[in-house]
């Protein structure tokens, strides 16, 4: 059975869990918005395209789903620009089809002809056009499973004269996105929890990667007698019903969780990236948990970096770490907050 392109573009980004497109309808968008007009995608028109990118990686990172954006040529999809690059640097799985002037003109200074693979392939983990027709569901589909796995912006790029063609054997391929469970190894587990157990003072520093491992992080510093304070990505998933919470440090923080990670012996450093390296400690170990290897070490110096998901990684730890029984160094920072507040 014939289809045409932008059918099939819009059949894989529903099928890949897309519930929102954000952007601004143009020439060479008109038969992707139609098809949109008729699927279950519900389209939402934005007044600049950069709002529509915000948009769409706020949505993306609180669902977790894929959200897509679409826009015309030339200045149409490179409005999205400041929106992308920040969806791209939160790790939040948003799709940009990017509608592009007929192949023909390529390459010859057209009216409003931008190179889009050039311009966004330094903010996304994946760029690329579909060049025939009969590339058009297997680049989709790459497209999105690259967004969803690797956490970031895709970037397809989609001549007018493609999304108008036909397509007369359309290859079912389709999206496959698992989940799954990352820790580090028993062997480097053991060595942590040797690191935590031999501490003295010891302070906790999460993230976002936090997201979802509340119940085991309160459990880790409870068992630890450690404060927790948390960067301003890591506020929703750790500041709420904890008692051990001592807030953020750096430029936007508070002194007690300024001065707690400054005068702590041993840092535990979980799913966050905080670039600021002078507000690390020099002086006291450090063990990163990131699901990102290229974050491990990269911000300061760390005595023991491992890959994984912070859920998984602190409930394999828990049985490893021996019960604390002085709690004032983490006492201590918590009052000094309460009286910063």
């Amino acid at each position: 059975m014939s289809k045409q392109v932008a059918d099939i573009i819009v059949e894989t980004l529903q099928s890949a869990g897309v519930e929102h497109c954000y952007g601004i309808v143009g020439d060479t968008l008109n038969l992707i918005a139609r098809s949109l007009e008729r699927s279950k995608i519900e389209w939402v028109s934005v007044r600049h395209e950069d709002a529509g990118a915000f948009a769409a990686q706020a949505e993306a990172q609180l669902t977790g789903h894929l959200t897509a954006v679409a826009g015309s040529c030339g200045p149409g999809s490179l409005h999205f620009i400041n929106g992308i690059f920040e969806a791209n640097r939160n790790r939040a799985p948003v799709i940009l089809i990017a509608s592009q002037i007929i192949r023909d003109e390529l390459g010859f200074d057209f009216i409003q002809e931008v190179d889009f693979k050039q311009i966004y392939k330094s903010c996304s983990v994946f760029c690329d056009m579909i060049y025939t027709p009969e590339q058009a569901r297997r680049k989709t589909v790459i497209a999105c499973q690259t967004a969803l796995s690797k956490r970031g912006v895709a970037v397809l790029i989609v001549p007018a004269d493609v999304s108008a063609s036909t397509v007369h054997d359309d290859i079912p391929y389709a999206v496959h996105v698992s989940e799954p469970v990352v820790r580090p190894s028993d062997a480097d587990l053991n060595e942590i929890a040797g690191i935590l157990n031999k501490s003295g003072n010891l302070a906790i520093y999460g993230g976002s990667g936090c997201q979802g491992a509340h119940q085991e992080i309160l459990a880790v510093a409870e068992r630890l007698k450690a404060p927790i304070a948390h960067t301003s990505r890591g506020k929703d998933f750790l500041e709420f019903d904890n008692p051990y919470n001592i807030g953020m440090t750096g430029m936007l923080g508070n002194e007690a969780g300024y001065h707690a990670l400054l005068n702590c012996d041993t840092l535990l450093l979980l799913g966050a990236d905080f670039a600021w390296r002078q507000f690390y400690p020099d002086k006291a170990k450090i063990v990163q948990v990131d699901i990102d290897p290229t974050h491990l070490g990269r911000r300061h110096p760390v005595t023991k970096g491992v890959v994984g998901d912070v859920k998984a990684t602190l409930e394999a730890l828990l049985p490893k770490l021996a019960e604390r029984t002085d709690a004032s160094f983490r006492d201590q920072y918590v009052r000094r907050y309460a009286k910063a507040r």
